[in-house]
């Protein structure tokens, strides 16, 4: 079993991924957890070559990764995506819409600690790429899910979720 979990910012893609390796007992793969261990957050947008450390160290964490036999990823960085998708058997892609998205971010603000890296302030200041990303990199995200019908579920709501974890 090999899942891939995409979506937008704050959709349920680890907390689904979590419940899926508690489930089955298999690896999850958070890839943020890459993006901060590369220092991916101290880099700045004009930093080409800061850019590209950053994606070859993601890539080549993803890639050595994804050779294990069962596994559940989160996480929609592009260029990783690729990588992952050549051996998924199937992507969950979570199309949630963006006022749910804000509120869950709302509440896991306030109940749980996401990334050690970062304070009650950073996590505020997220909305504002919540938003931002949406609708900026939806395109390119739809894009994706069309290429790869073969692999692709798509769930709009929680309960649909819910509905899929259940027949697992």
């Amino acid at each position: 079993m090999r899942i891939s979990i995409i979506g937008h910012s704050s959709s349920g893609k680890s907390t689904l991924a979590q419940n899926i390796s508690k489930k089955f007992n298999i690896p999850h793969l958070h890839i943020d957890r890459f993006w901060f261990e590369s220092g991916g957050r101290n880099v700045k947008s004009n930093d080409r070559e800061g850019i590209q450390k950053v994606r070859t160290y993601m890539q080549e964490k993803v890639a050595d990764f994804i050779k294990k036999e069962s596994w559940v990823s989160d996480g929609w960085y592009w260029r990783t995506q690729i990588i992952i998708s050549e051996r998924a058997d199937q992507i969950i892609f979570l199309d949630i819409p963006l006022y749910y998205r804000l509120f869950n971010h709302l509440k896991r603000i306030f109940t749980t600690e996401r990334h050690k890296e970062l304070t009650k302030w950073d996590e505020l200041k997220f909305f504002y790429e919540i938003i931002t990303r949406t609708f900026t990199k939806n395109k390119r995200l739809r894009q994706f899910v069309c290429e790869h019908p073969d692999k692709v579920k798509t769930f709009k709501n929680y309960k649909e979720i819910d509905e899929y974890l259940k027949t697992l």
